[in-house]
């Protein structure tokens, strides 16, 4: 039997014990506390009550389509590119500035650093309209197409030819732009057979109108249209690299076509989801989508018959002057741009 001393002893000792596990249960409960009060600042965000005072939102900022690289080869069919949102410098938002944007004022629109589009719709991603400039803009633009492109050259119905460096070969799609293979530009044209990869770089050009996929999607099956979203990424990437990021590029959209084309591959449904693979693709990378459904489509969303050659996926000559009207209004935004007097960015000759 213990003697008085031990019983002592032994009721302090317990005495302690159960003052220690109190002790640990309030530290484990306030630590839950704190850490439940963390876990709901985080997923609702901070309180206002918690921020100082004085502290302002940042303005955000929107985005462009890109217009952001001014964007959209031969292994796949597909490119190399900058949108995202790395495309042609576009100006800092009042807010950056210093200035104070009022609500009715009219300014350039910005990227988000996060160039990432789930389920795309190319008529969402499309360079809106953005003033007017003239037309020595195109003076250092290339543009590079098929037989589509070539009515720039066949055709007198537009000046684009005595400005841009018209690159439109026949039978050609991303692929034999990637493999920098030999094509002949057109009898009006005035030049031979070119590699043309090689012939687009050393051009040396301030900008790149891209607009190829009538004959890459000729055959209707996935294997071709999986090759050529797989060799246009591979080109953009491509002329991205050789050309650099101060290089604008422009993915125009696939053109429409006429119902019941012979073509198998070419049809409404399918044209549409390829042009929205390559508005995702454009912005993803850092180009600018320009989409041609906007001034060549029907309200079906064929090429307008008043619009097509006879065959019904080329186009008239009566369409190039729209063309050529509408990508003079869809630039991506850049205060060096020559904007004709009138439009919203015009700044005369100081």
């Amino acid at each position: 039997m213990p003697t008085y001393r031990e019983f002592r002893e032994q009721v302090r000792r317990r005495k302690r014990k159960r003052a220690m596990r109190r002790a640990l249960i309030f530290v484990v409960v306030v630590a839950a506390v704190l850490a439940a009060a963390y876990g709901a600042i985080r997923l609702l965000g901070e309180p206002s009550w918690l921020k100082g005072g004085d502290q302002t939102q940042s303005t955000p900022q929107s985005i462009s389509t890109a217009q952001s690289t001014p964007q959209g080869e031969s292994t796949p069919e597909s490119g190399s590119g900058a949108q995202s949102a790395a495309q042609s410098q576009q100006p800092a938002s009042p807010a950056a500035e210093g200035t104070a944007a009022a609500w009715d004022t009219m300014q350039p629109l910005e990227k988000t650093l996060d160039q990432t589009v789930n389920s795309p719709d190319f008529r969402l991603l499309g360079l809106p309209e953005n003033g007017q400039v003239d037309m020595k803009y195109f003076d250092r633009t290339a543009i590079l197409g098929d037989s589509v492109s070539q009515g720039w050259n066949a055709y007198n119905t537009s000046d684009m030819k005595e400005h841009a460096f018209v690159c439109a070969y026949k039978n050609i799609g991303p692929s034999q732009v990637v493999n920098n293979e030999v094509a002949d530009p057109g009898e009006n044209s005035g030049r031979e057979p070119e590699p043309i990869f090689d012939t687009i770089i050393n051009s040396n050009p301030k900008r790149l109108y891209i607009l190829l996929g009538t004959n890459a999607l000729v055959r209707n099956d996935d294997a071709a249209e999986q090759s050529y979203l797989a060799y246009y990424s591979q080109m953009l990437d491509k002329f991205r690299e050789a050309l650099g990021s101060e290089v604008d590029i422009y993915v125009q959209s696939v053109t429409p076509v006429r119902p019941g084309v012979k073509q198998p591959g070419l049809y409404r449904e399918r044209i549409q989801r390829v042009n929205s693979e390559l508005a995702k693709m454009a912005v993803e990378k850092g180009c600018y989508f320009i989409n041609l459904h906007e001034v060549l489509a029907d309200e079906n969303g064929d090429l307008r018959a008043d619009l097509a050659a006879q065959d019904g996926v080329h186009l008239n000559a009566s369409a190039y002057p729209l063309v050529r009207d509408y990508l003079t209004t869809h630039t991506a935004y850049n205060p060096e741009n020559p904007y004709l007097e009138g439009s919203p960015y015009y700044k005369a000759a100081e």
